[in-house]
């Protein structure tokens, strides 16, 4: 018994003996392993990189392709300006909505015209619909929910802002040129005459109440007379309700650029809006967009015109201005 007893510890000692042996593969292989891991996530971290590194590479050549693409279109557009492709640009795009409508696109919506001064597109809503003799009027102007904010610097203005198919402003600068599309000569040596557009003012009120008042001639001035504005030839069915000019005669102003006629007030700083102002309870189609029970003032879109109109003094809710270029040279 005691012989066993001796044995079996004997062959406890042993196999810490064996195991204290094996401790220094055990390490060994410990560390190997952990080395090959190491490596193995050093590898994929440099693919990772490399993936990455590629990717940067694949986004820079493409920015550089569409810079190069876009110099080619610029290229290529000046090379159209150039030559007689600018001529044929200039007679075959659509300048504005009355050759539209001549063309057969008889409804009314957002279309595309060609600036040609500016050589470039410009969206407007061109109407098709409106109860007139004339058909194909391009709109330069929208009022009709409140939607956006009129109550904008000079900036602004003359860029445009708002949407085509809602409340919008065509922009000083785009009004100016639409106002010069239709030119032509008597003779080719001859000197260019500009034949300018007949403006409309569709306007409606909360009663619906409507009327839409119409101008036979307009002279409208580059940036450098700050866009200043000449109307004619009122319409004769308005002459006793409207006055002859009711934005006619001025430069237009805006809250912070004041050139109204007006030396004891900042008129566009007061209605709020920019436009054409001579005194400060002057015609602003731009004003505030008043609420339905509301009355018209100056505090809100105004025309004091309206007041004959309707004697109830209704504010106005719809209010366009419009172009159309139908006139025939003569």
């Amino acid at each position: 018994m005691t012989m066993l007893l001796q044995k079996r510890k004997w062959l406890e000692h042993s196999w810490f003996y064996y195991y204290l042996l094996l401790l220094p593969f055990f390490l060994w292989h410990y560390k190997a392993v952990g080395s090959q891991a190491g490596n193995i996530i050093l590898r994929v971290n440099r693919v990772a990189k490399s993936l990455k590194n590629q990717h940067l590479t694949n986004n820079k050549f493409y920015n550089l392709q569409n810079c190069q693409n876009q110099q080619q279109k610029a290229k290529q557009l000046a090379r159209l300006n150039n030559h007689h492709y600018s001529s044929y640009l200039h007679t075959t795009l659509q300048k504005e909505c009355t050759s539209i409508y001549a063309s057969g696109s008889t409804s009314s919506g957002i279309y595309p015209i060609w600036l040609k001064e500016r050589f470039q597109f410009t969206y407007v809503y061109c109407d098709m619909d409106l109860v007139s003799t004339q058909k194909g009027w391009t709109t330069i102007q929208r009022r009709m929910n409140g939607e956006f904010n009129f109550e904008r610097g000079w900036d602004d203005y003359v860029k445009g802002f708002g949407n085509p198919s809602s409340e919008h402003w065509l922009g000083l600068e785009n009004i100016y040129r639409l106002s010069r599309q239709t030119a032509y000569s008597t003779n080719t040596l001859g000197p260019i005459h500009i034949l300018t557009p007949e403006v409309g003012f569709d306007l409606q009120d909360w009663e619906e109440m409507k009327a839409f008042v119409q101008y036979a001639n307009l002279l409208l001035g580059p940036k450098a007379t700050n866009y200043w504005l000449d109307l004619g030839g009122l319409n004769k069915a308005f002459r006793r309700i409207f006055s002859s000019g009711p934005i006619s005669g001025y430069s237009f102003s805006t809250p912070d650029r004041d050139n109204d006629n007006n030396d004891h007030s900042h008129c566009a700083s007061k209605n709020r809006s920019g436009g054409w102002f001579n005194g400060c309870v002057e015609p602003n189609l731009n004003g505030p967009y008043p609420k339905h029970a509301q009355l018209m003032s100056s505090e809100n879109i105004y025309w004091g015109g309206w007041l004959n109109f309707n004697k109830n003094g209704t504010a106005l809710r719809f209010v366009f201005m419009k172009f159309y270029h139908g006139k025939i040279r003569p």
